[in-house]
């Protein structure tokens, strides 16, 4: 590859001048707006196609792709789409994604009244977005956007390929990630997934499967349990049996596996009445080299018989680990412009949950994480500084510039 015309500072500067803030500002609470949230429920998956999927991204977000300049589209399967920019005439294609889905914050009062106010009883007293879903989707959707606005009015020509996906997996597994990569005309050398990391760098992270069991007993009033057998009771040994769960070895950077039981729905419900039916479903974290099948197996194994109660168990949802070199050149790369633009490379890290990089990392395009964020995370408030924000977009810009033009 031939060396890149400008010089950092002047690569910077560049940004600088030519970055919409207001813009970037204006977009992130347009788009915090729109309700794109997971309704709270024992059934917590969403089709990619949702209704309320199709409005957010058709009617939202192509019709203002559309209005920076940005015509080539991929209309992936499913809802999903995804920007093309660039000719495509260096070894360098990158694909950036996020979610749409919002999973998290969930018991914010007022959610989609999005809100420019100080975070500083939360600690950081500098102006913030306070909106659901700001930190883990709609902050990095405006950051790209910005960005894109950014390359459209330079009229900043790309050597190399850049992909930014919209991303509509709410079913836990990779299967969005797998149908945007399906749709590409070019392989990507490397991934960035927006997310919520503080800035730092996610190296990697543990996989997850669902392991869903179904406890089959018989109803009885409560008044007289012995006449009936509780899918209460059946549901508390299933947990207790699966705490003899246990493995000798660990991932020396991921860490161990588990399985532990996360939801639990009884039927039916009703008037002192013990259940005849339990329905549980089981978090297996998994690292390097599991495979879906053995979790399984070893769950139904420790299970085991459970008579006079039927057990009915079943593999469900699944997402992969997700581990990336230091060494990796889009890595590197990475950091440079977290260097240039932040002064210092970003802090790294290896995440305990799981995420969407492990689809694209087993499909051969190294996927790390990265984004600005803040709130109290799981539940609680969601909202990310406007500095945070600009940061991202900063360095998600020069990254890119030095990488394909």
């Amino acid at each position: 590859m031939s060396a890149h015309p400008l010089t950092d500072a002047a690569l910077l500067a560049l940004i600088d001048e030519r970055l919409d803030r207001r813009y970037l500002t204006e977009i992130a609470l347009e788009l915090a707006q729109v309700p794109t949230a997971v309704t709270p429920s024992f059934d917590t998956l969403v089709e990619p196609d949702d209704p309320m999927l199709v409005q957010y991204v058709q009617h939202v977000v192509r019709p203002e792709l559309m209005r920076l300049g940005m015509y080539d589209l991929i209309d992936a399967p499913r809802n999903n789409l995804v920007v093309r920019l660039g000719a495509g005439q260096s070894e360098q294609v990158l694909l950036l994604q996020n979610y749409t889905p919002i999973q998290h914050h969930n018991l914010m009062e007022n959610p989609f009244q999005a809100r420019i106010a100080n975070a500083r009883a939360y600690g950081l007293d500098e102006p913030a977005i306070f909106a659901q879903g700001i930190s883990q989707n709609k902050g990095h959707q405006a950051t790209m956007l910005a960005v894109l606005k950014l390359l459209h009015d330079a009229g900043l020509a790309l050597r190399g390929r850049l992909y930014w996906a919209i991303n509509n997996e709410g079913r836990s597994s990779h299967a969005c990630s797998y149908a945007i990569l399906d749709s590409l005309d070019m392989q990507p050398t490397f991934g960035i997934l927006q997310n919520r990391t503080g800035l730092r760098l996610s190296m990697g992270n543990r996989g997850r499967l669902d392991v869903s069991v179904h406890v089959r007993g018989k109803t009885t009033h409560s008044s007289r349990p012995q006449l009936g057998l509780s899918a209460i009771e059946g549901a508390n040994e299933v947990i207790n049996r699966l705490k003899r769960l246990n493995w000798p070895d660990q991932h020396p950077i991921l860490g161990g596996r588990q399985a532990v039981v996360y939801k639990v729905r009884y039927e039916p419900v009703l008037p002192h009445t013990l259940p005849s039916d339990a329905y549980l479903t089981i978090d297996r974290r998994l690292i390097p080299g599991d495979t879906l099948e053995t979790a399984t197996d070893e769950i139904r194994a420790v299970i085991g018989d459970m008579a006079p109660y039927e057990v009915r168990i079943t593999q469900g949802v699944a997402m992969l680990p997700a581990l990336v070199e230091p060494e990796h050149a889009g890595v590197q790369a990475l950091q440079a412009a977290n260097r240039a633009v932040r002064g210092q490379p970003a802090e790294t890290f290896y995440g305990q949950g799981t995420f969407d990089a492990g689809g694209p990392c087993a499909r051969g395009v190294p996927t790390v994480m990265y984004g600005a964020s803040g709130g109290d995370w799981p539940t609680g408030i969601d909202y990310v500084p406007l500095s945070a924000l600009e940061t991202e977009a900063r360095v998600l810009a020069f990254f890119i510039l030095r990488q394909l033009m």
